[in-house]
């Protein structure tokens, strides 16, 4: 995965172009059909399993950085990991209800 796109993740700035943020949530989740009001909570529910394959401290800067570049190799989430992460997605407060 490009590094940029990467940085997308770990920062929470944004790197690159707004569509990258959908199609690389559907490559690491490993699912599809994702909506714009999904998307904060599919990074805080992504961020533990990020972190344990992410490790180079640069990535986890909370800087923008354009020098930062290259290719990370990164497989999408297995089954097991898939299951772990919708339960910490479903766990997050839904924006889209009120209380």
């Amino acid at each position: 995965m490009d590094i940029q796109r990467l940085r997308n993740y770990t920062t929470g700035r944004l790197h690159t172009a707004v569509e990258h943020l959908y199609q690389d949530a559907e490559f690491l989740v490993g699912d599809t059909g994702f909506f714009t009001h999904m998307l904060p909570r599919i990074f805080q529910a992504m961020q533990p399993w990020l972190k344990e394959r992410v490790t180079d401290s640069r990535f986890w800067d909370d800087a923008y950085d354009t020098t930062h570049t290259g290719e990370f190799e990164i497989q999408p989430m297995t089954k097991e990991e898939q299951d772990v992460f919708w339960k910490r997605y479903a766990a997050l407060p839904n924006p889209l209800i009120r209380d």
